[in-house]
């Protein structure tokens, strides 16, 4: 017994240097290539004569890109059950692995009154992920891109929104990345929507900007790999090339039932048929010129047009195609117009008509059938247009073929002529005093009619000399006031109806009236004041919201789960904010 008396001694002096001091680490069990994550150490020192003699040292993270910076936070903090003073230290890295296979993460070692504290290392399994090329200088350079696609699962023919963000930890490297491209690469068409430069953005240490906004058309099924997009980085005086990630669309194919005049129409359309010159009486033999004009969104760039039916009433050439297209948030939109020149061969009622059209609805999930366009036209023989020629139509008619066809030297010198003009014509000075008369006295209209507008103002906004300090501030703050609440609520209506763009255009006013309100000039600046004022969580719950707004503009189908949801985060923050 006497000899297990130090073993135990030693033992109980452990367990009371172990609750003094408190060394942990996060344990992080799987992760892949390039996928940040965060690496926390708490080193925590109750008592009062003990004393950290070293600062905390780190394992080596060579084999980890050091994705954010440190982070160190020190607080000091009472324990009451022991009363005791507690000095915390929370030390912090966002990592992300260089390589697969199993990496060490070292111990984390400091000495604290002459005896060493060290944490136990433990792996980590790094697996395979698609890699995002970077280029780097140096440790202030780093960049790389990043296309992130909204929809990774999508129809044939249906366009998904693709964005291209940088990531950098220096600012300044944005500024440096410019002419993007992207290669042509089989069954995939890209056409960008926006080229335009987002506000930086800033999470976990690292910032972030959206420098491309792309639409893509898959024209396969199956699985389907998206190239890299390059991008041209000047550092040091030359021009380097970055690459981003590659992405892998999984293209499904097109639901049954699918009509028999159906061919490649994703998207949602409407067609019309019309003759640009109906004003002129068709005539046989003579050519007329009809027109297909299909409208709408989806793959206006690839869709086949419903062609021209053969007739023995008829004959036609080739037509020529022109498209009109813009690619804005929505998706691609505008019209394909087909012009036909056709020739009657047969007097009365000619029928011309088209193939019939369908569309597939991505929204929807189903097949639409326009059914077949046609127009008819009421041709008539040179004969019948002659008899039906009034008189006078006939008179103007052979009048104006003499004057085409016939030289009349005498008519001619007459139109030559130029008249004197010595003499002072006073109805012209008279017109011009007058309609200057005119202008002066609108001008003076105007300008009293705005004087009486801000006399009017001036007295609505005027606080009647009665009311009391607290009531004029009252008054006043209810003027200066946006209305929130109203605003909010109409954003219901519009998700009701359906109405999306409005929708986003009504939260924009919202959202540049809430910035104004916070005297904020910029994103940034008014998260940085909601967080000082409402807090983090609400800071990053407008984030968030942020980014989510972004992306569904760009959609080209609008989902109602997802606005309804958009709506009551929108509710729910904007209330916060308003309280």
């Amino acid at each position: 017994m006497v000899k297990r008396i130090p073993y135990i001694l030693f033992l109980f002096s452990a367990i009371f240097n172990y609750g003094q001091v408190t060394l942990a680490i996060s344990e992080v069990k799987d992760q892949k290539v390039n996928q940040k994550f965060n690496l926390t150490v708490l080193l925590e020192i109750s008592g009062e004569n003990m004393e950290q003699e070293t600062p905390l040292k780190m394992p080596d993270f060579s084999k980890f890109n050091i994705v954010g910076s440190a982070s160190e936070r020190n607080t000091v903090v009472l324990d009451a059950s022991k009363g005791t003073v507690v000095d915390q230290l929370v030390y912090q890295y966002v990592l992300s692995p260089k390589q697969p296979g199993k990496i060490k993460i070292g111990s984390v070692l400091v000495t604290v009154n002459g005896k060493i504290y060290k944490t136990e290392p433990f792996d980590i399994n790094v697996r395979e992920n698609e890699k995002i090329s970077s280029v780097a200088d140096n440790d202030r350079n780093d960049l790389y891109l990043n296309l992130e696609v909204r929809d990774k699962v999508v129809y044939k023919n249906e366009p998904t929104i693709a964005v291209l963000r940088a990531y950098s930890r220096n600012y300044d490297n944005f500024r440096k990345v410019g002419n993007i491209q992207f290669g042509h690469q089989r069954h995939v068409s890209i056409k960008p929507v926006s080229l335009a430069k987002s506000e930086i953005e800033s999470n976990s240490g690292i910032a972030s900007q959206v420098i491309g906004v792309f639409m893509i058309f898959p024209s396969e099924t199956g699985s389907i790999e998206i190239n890299p997009i390059t991008a041209s980085y000047n550092i040091s005086t030359k021009a380097n090339k970055i690459t981003s990630n590659k992405v892998t669309l999984n293209v499904k194919k097109l639901p049954g039932g699918m009509p028999a005049n159906f061919k490649n129409a994703v998207g949602q359309f409407k067609a019309d048929v019309f003759n640009p010159n109906s004003s002129e009486i068709p005539e046989i033999d003579k050519p007329v010129n009809i027109q297909l004009k299909l409208a709408g969104s989806g793959n206006l760039g690839s869709l086949n047009l419903p062609k021209l039916l053969e007739s023995p009433d008829y004959v036609f050439y080739s037509p020529k195609i022109s498209t009109q297209t813009t690619t804005n948030k929505k998706g691609l939109s505008g019209t394909v117009t087909a012009e036909y020149v056709v020739v009657p061969k047969k007097s009365g009622f000619v029928k011309v008509q088209f193939e019939d059209f369908s569309y597939f609805d991505p929204a929807s999930g189903s097949y639409t059938d326009l059914g077949a366009k046609e127009i008819l036209l009421n041709v008539k023989t040179p004969q019948e247009i002659a008899d039906n020629k009034s008189p006078l139509e006939k008179m103007n008619e052979y009048t104006n073929t003499v004057l085409e066809t016939v030289n009349t030297p005498v008519l001619q010198t007459h139109n030559l002529k130029i008249k004197d003009k010595n003499t002072i014509n006073w109805n012209i000075v008279f017109g011009n005093l007058a309609l200057l008369t005119g202008f002066v006295s609108l001008f003076l209209i105007v300008m009293h009619r705005k004087e009486k507008r801000k006399l009017k103002r001036k007295t609505t906004v005027a606080p009647s000399s009665s009311l009391s300090i607290a009531e004029t501030e009252e008054l006043l703050r209810k003027n200066l006031t946006y209305p929130f609440a109203e605003t909010i609520e109409y954003l219901k209506k519009l998700k009701d109806n359906k109405d999306f763009t409005t929708f986003f255009e009504t939260y924009d006013e919202l959202h540049r009236e809430a910035k104004k309100h916070f005297y904020a000039s910029s994103d940034s600046e008014f998260r940085s004041i909601l967080e000082q004022t409402k807090g983090q969580q609400v800071a990053e719950q407008y984030r968030v919201l942020s980014g989510k707004i972004q992306i569904e503009k760009f959609a080209p189908f609008h989902n109602e789960e997802e606005i309804t949801n958009l709506y009551n985060i929108i509710n729910n923050l904007y209330s916060d904010i308003n309280k």
